[in-house]
């Protein structure tokens, strides 16, 4: 079994290999290029990478504004990881780490849009995302709670960082 590589908060050195990364791993440069507009605009609340230079995975977190403004939500986008090092558990580490570093800054709570039989091991649940309206709702989307009953008898509307077009 292989060791997951150490997990830090990323850093302004990173940037370059960041994007050749999260390009190679969605084998495209849209991705890549969420993340540098959110950086940009200030949106990026926690950005991680895993292993040394370079990164061999990443994972960034944005703010979500929602109304009413009662709860704090992240949004979980993008995670990835370099195509040679996929299926060593490497973006899990880096999701697992990403929302014990969210709870530990006061998040209630953090959505997602992406392959719900993934996401569930982590605790994302559709059923969390139903009190979330966003542009994004459907069958992808969804929410884990980081605070307990968080997301319970609420119906916040969610606004994505204009770097999500």
């Amino acid at each position: 079994m292989r060791r997951t590589p150490a997990i830090r908060v990323a850093a302004r050195r990173d940037c370059d290999a960041i994007f050749a990364l999260v390009a190679a791993a969605f084998g495209r440069s849209d991705e890549a290029e969420l993340v540098n507009r959110l950086r940009a605009d200030n949106d990026s609340v926690l950005e991680l990478v895993a292993g040394g230079a370079p990164p061999s995975g990443h994972i960034l977190f944005s703010r979500l504004p929602v109304e009413p403004a009662t709860l704090k939500l992240a949004g979980l986008a993008p995670v990835s990881v370099a195509p040679q090092r996929q299926g060593m558990g490497i973006g899990g580490a880096l999701i697992r780490e990403g929302l014990v570093r969210c709870k530990a800054m006061g998040f209630d709570a953090v959505a997602v849009l992406g392959d719900p039989a993934y996401y569930k091991r982590f605790g994302f649940t559709r059923r969390a995302a139903s009190a979330l309206v966003s542009v994004y709702s459907g069958h992808a989307y969804q929410a884990i709670e980081l605070r307990d009953g968080a997301l319970r008898g609420g119906r916040w509307r969610v606004t994505y960082p204009k770097a999500f077009g």
